[in-house]
């Protein structure tokens, strides 16, 4: 993991206006249908894709990847989980499909990154790729928070512990919390609590970007 990141970090360079990040390496985990069972060294695949506003100041969109496989080999090993965690302000959105600014939503297509990986078409057909709702509302995420979320859900692979207990670690997963999380539950509590938008509803008005009442 530590050799990807490395590369993946020497690839960016924020005058271009984009990131984007692939991270592919192996975890040893447990999974609940390996009850009783040892570790097994699994396949992990993780991307950032962020892309800048014409301005180059604020974010047009964001999504964020996550692949699991029952095995290491991507090429020959079922695909357990995979989703992707997508940030699309409304000024920048399709106004004629509404959706949450912040959503996560289960499978997707393949990525070119993951198709250089080795990863198979076929392998998604289980997971009905085709099908793109719903989307789940979330708060946002980032790279760090993702990873840190991985971690802690893994937390029985040896490197786990030891990255999560890292003081470098454990301050840049804070410094992305307060940047990630605070504007966004910031705003939700203003929302809630102010009197002018009392009548008005969280999830449409908030959270989908809707021009409702």
């Amino acid at each position: 993991m530590c050799a990807a990141a490395s590369a993946a970090q020497a690839s960016i360079n924020e005058l271009k206006g984009e990131v984007n990040v692939h991270l592919g390496f192996t975890l040893d985990i447990r999974l609940r249908g390996d009850r009783g069972s040892k570790p097994v060294s699994r396949r992990i695949d993780v991307g950032a894709l962020v892309q800048a506003a014409p301005d180059n100041k604020t974010v047009r969109n964001a999504s964020y990847s996550l692949l699991i496989c029952r095995y290491a080999e991507p090429a020959t090993s079922p695909i357990v989980r995979k989703m992707h965690f997508d940030y699309e302000p409304a000024a920048y959105r399709n106004v004629a499909e509404p959706k949450p600014s912040v959503h996560m939503q289960v499978c997707g297509k393949f990525s070119s990154d993951h198709l250089k990986a080795g990863y198979v078409q076929r392998r998604l057909a289980g997971l009905y790729p085709a099908w793109e709702k719903p989307r789940i509302p979330l708060p946002p995420t980032s790279l760090a928070l993702m990873l840190n979320w991985l971690l802690l859900e893994f937390q029985n692979d040896p490197a786990s512990q030891g990255i999560l207990n890292s003081p470098e670690w454990r301050k840049w997963v804070a410094h992305a919390e307060r940047t990630m999380l605070a504007p966004y539950f910031r705003a939700a509590t203003n929302f809630l609590e102010g009197t002018a938008d009392r009548r008005k509803r969280f999830l449409q008005t908030h959270l989908y970007g809707m021009a409702v009442d």
